[in-house]
């Protein structure tokens, strides 16, 4: 037989794709079959061993498919709790020998324009003087702005026309009253310093808070806020803290690392008034280690870590009123000015008029919900009872005075690593064991295998052990017992020494 030319251009040698292919495949089978018979781990020396029926080992690599899968399934699932739930909050009750923080205070003037400098301020941002006919309008616009809150803007309604734009937030910190207060708590030695502060409530005074950085009026020193937030040790006496003063202002008591809330209780505190408040107090606290977890992980916020580009700080409330200040910018396109530190325009005095109508919608965020995470540190304070007592006789009569007594907590909040790396890598063991049999020499094994194979591939190298070719036909000994053999050693010694006797007998 031979082949023309024809059927010689006819035939087609392959590829170098297939035999690029070819040759990977050949590879891997050969691999992956010494692999089977160097691993320590379970059930791969089934799958490469000899004289085996083509449907064991499917058995086999069906069931160590299966095992790996239970390993990965497991391992993933563990892998999942140590990335995105490590900590566990638990209720601690070992309350003798804490030490509990007292309440932030943010107070506010009912009447917050000071009548002294209201001339200096109208005559710089609108260039009136006192005798200019349209002072007075003017005098009634800084009024307006100065004792405004957020919920409470129909001092706005005169000038719903006046679109100019106003430094709203300059003009309330300027004409506001000094801080005219008087604290005493019963931390002795400690300097309740009080903040200038623009709110939801207008321009007011905070002390003991950790995230004021943010709605000041002017800038904080470091010391300001060093001693901050003031605790108290737990004992039998209790711990307060009071204020007198000497115009009519508004209290609201909030947590140390949070700003106050104009949705929560107002304590109204007039001259003659003196008040005695009871509250209590749950803590939220962390344990050792939980700071240098990521937020993700960890699932919580600490004072010095903002979400949001340009603020400070973060804190709960500021996180809502962002929230707040994005549905006021949606429903009249610009931003009160007691979110001053917020991305967007500030609102005219029309446009304050204009947000007069969503009062209630920014109360309630319009009933969305604002995703805000929980602060690692946290304090929350509610009020138990309230005692009035007012005086028609001097001193007392010329001011007023509230003290807010604390009682010490008996249980709080911590949250604790549960899930360690250690914790991460001993069910991962328990996992390789448990389905596969392995142990960490035996991921030492795969990668002393791979690192030998890549040497050998690279090298161009013989391979490190050669086997003996064993016969295809393999004859099985027969096995003698000791017994026997001994037996025919001392017969054959017996034979030669009869067959001696025998020769000698002949000789003779």
């Amino acid at each position: 037989m031979y082949y023309s030319n024809d059927d010689q251009y006819q035939r087609q040698e392959p590829s170098v794709l297939t035999r690029w292919t070819k040759l990977v495949v050949r590879a891997a089978l050969k691999g992956g079959k010494d692999f089977c018979k160097e691993t320590s781990i379970h059930g791969f020396n089934h799958i490469a061993a000899p004289r085996r029926h083509w449907f064991e080992r499917l058995l086999w690599v069906a069931a160590t498919m299966l095992a790996i899968w239970g390993a990965l399934d497991v391992s993933m699932g563990q892998l999942q709790r140590f990335n995105e739930s490590p900590t566990v909050v638990t209720l601690e009750k070992d309350f003798r020998s804490w030490r509990y923080s007292l309440p932030a205070i943010t107070y506010c003037y009912k009447n917050r324009v000071d009548k002294a400098k209201l001339p200096s301020t109208i005559k710089q941002h609108f260039g009136i003087e006192r005798d200019d006919a349209s002072y007075p309008f003017y005098s009634r616009l800084v009024t307006a702005i100065a004792n405004s809150d957020l919920f409470h803007l129909e001092l706005f309604q005169e000038f719903r026309d006046m679109d100019e734009k106003v430094d709203m937030v300059k003009i309330a910190s300027e004409v506001m009253l000094p801080a005219q207060i008087k604290t005493v708590s019963s931390e002795g030695g400690h300097v309740y310093k009080w903040i200038p502060v623009i709110t939801e409530a207008g321009a007011c005074y905070a002390t003991n808070s950790l995230a004021l950085a943010d709605v000041t009026v002017t800038r904080m020193h470091p010391n300001d806020s060093r001693e901050w937030p003031i605790s108290c040790k737990y004992s039998s006496l209790s711990c307060y803290i009071i204020m007198d003063v000497t115009t009519d202002a508004n209290f609201y008591v909030h947590s140390p690392y949070d700003i106050m809330d104009l949705t929560l209780t107002v304590s109204d505190v007039f001259l003659s008034l003196t008040r005695a408040t009871q509250l209590s107090v749950m803590e939220s606290r962390c344990g050792r280690g939980v700071k240098e977890l990521q937020p993700k992980r960890r699932g919580c916020l600490y004072s010095d870590e903002p979400i949001a580009s340009g603020k400070k700080v973060y804190s709960t409330n500021t996180c809502r009123l962002t929230c707040r200040s994005r549905l006021a910018l949606a429903k009249c396109g610009c931003i009160p000015f007691y979110y001053f530190y917020e991305a967007g325009p500030q609102c005219t005095p029309k446009g304050m008029w204009c947000l007069a109508a969503y009062a209630q919608q920014l109360t309630t965020n319009n009933g969305e919900k604002c995703a805000c995470a929980p602060q690692c540190m946290d304090s929350i304070y509610k009020e138990i009872s309230v005692n009035d007592q007012i005086w028609d006789r001097l001193p007392f009569k010329l001011r007023g005075s509230v003290k807010f007594i604390v009682q010490a907590p008996k249980t709080r909040y911590t949250r604790e690593i549960v899930f360690h790396f250690q914790d991460l890598v001993v069910s991962f063991g328990g996992a390789a064991g448990l389905f596969l049999g392995a142990s960490f020499i035996s991921f030492v094994e795969i990668l002393f295998f791979l690192l030998t194979r890549a040497f050998r591939l690279f090298a161009g190298d013989k391979p490190l052990r050669t086997e003996e070719k064993k016969p295809a036909i393999q004859v099985k000994k027969l096995y003698i017992p000791y017994e026997t053999q001994r037996i025919k050693h001392l017969t054959s010694i017996l034979d030669g020494q009869r067959q001696y006797e025998d020769y000698i007998v002949k000789l003779k």
